[in-house]
């Protein structure tokens, strides 16, 4: 998760979020929080409450900690005590930090932008920084980019090309239904809500494998096929083979906005 970047701050609003859709979200980040405990970046505090982490706040602390790692030599764990719609992240240990305090405020407003507010409160050697969010709340498509790029990061893919996958499948409506019992943001027969993105990862990471063409490969989640046609002779239909093409245009406009493969 610390590798993850946030290049889906990048990426322009299209569609509006569903209210139902975004605690799947909350439900997302407050676990790719606790991945970040687990591997030592951060400590989340015993008392901190995660029902309803905002996402705008919880997909940014890659970025935090990242900042603070840079600014502060030889840094402690920082600690989050809060993550609702205000995140504290607390740094303690250092009796002077006013001017590390400085530069890590420039520095996060820098990449963060001006959507962000912060301030850091002192008392004695403990030192939070405390950032709210201010901009519109991100749309589903901006918020579904961390898991895909988690997804494609575990299963050796190029995000790009699952985002514009999603976005062609079900336009990132997580209430889609297709044909045959499919249904959601894939329009698969297994999986609920932001899993079957990781699913349809892995069934991608598993056809690239064995040699399978990124069109062929692509042409498996067409969500409408025609009735009685063949998987295998998809090309020779003109309506699947323009999704497809599509599919695979889009991946350079995901990449423009940052969503790039991660090096082996």
């Amino acid at each position: 998760m610390a590798a993850i970047v946030v290049t889906y701050l990048m990426i322009p609003e299209s569609v509006e979020t569903r209210i139902s859709e975004r605690s799947l979200f909350e439900d997302y980040a407050a676990v790719a929080v606790m991945k970040l405990d687990s591997v030592g970046a951060l400590k989340v505090d015993n008392d901190c409450n995660m029902q309803h982490p905002e996402p705008e706040l919880a997909y940014v602390l890659p970025l935090i900690v990242g900042a603070y790692n840079e600014i502060v030599e030889k840094p402690t764990t920082p600690i989050v005590t809060r993550l609702d719609d205000t995140l504290y992240f607390t740094m303690s240990g250092y009796r002077q930090f006013k001017n590390r305090g400085i530069r890590l405020n420039r520095l996060l407003q820098k990449k963060l932008g001006k959507r962000y507010k912060m301030q850091i409160v002192s008392e004695g050697s403990s030192h939070t920084l405390v950032v709210t969010y201010d901009g519109e709340p991100w749309d589903t498509e901006q918020l579904t980019a961390l898991p895909v790029m988690e997804a494609a990061q575990i299963h050796h893919l190029d995000p790009a090309l699952l985002m514009s996958l999603i976005q062609h499948v079900s336009n990132f409506n997580f209430s889609y239904r297709g044909r045959k019992d499919s249904r959601g943001i894939l329009s698969l027969k297994e999986g609920e809500g932001i899993e079957q993105i990781f699913i349809g990862a892995e069934r991608l990471g598993k056809m690239f494998q064995v040699g399978v063409s990124q069109e062929n490969a692509v042409a498996t989640f067409y969500p409408d096929p025609e009735i009685n046609s063949k998987p295998e002779n998809w090309s020779k239909s003109p309506l699947t083979k323009s999704w497809v093409d599509q599919v695979l245009s889009d991946v350079e406009f995901y990449h423009e906005n940052g969503l790039n493969r991660f090096a082996d």
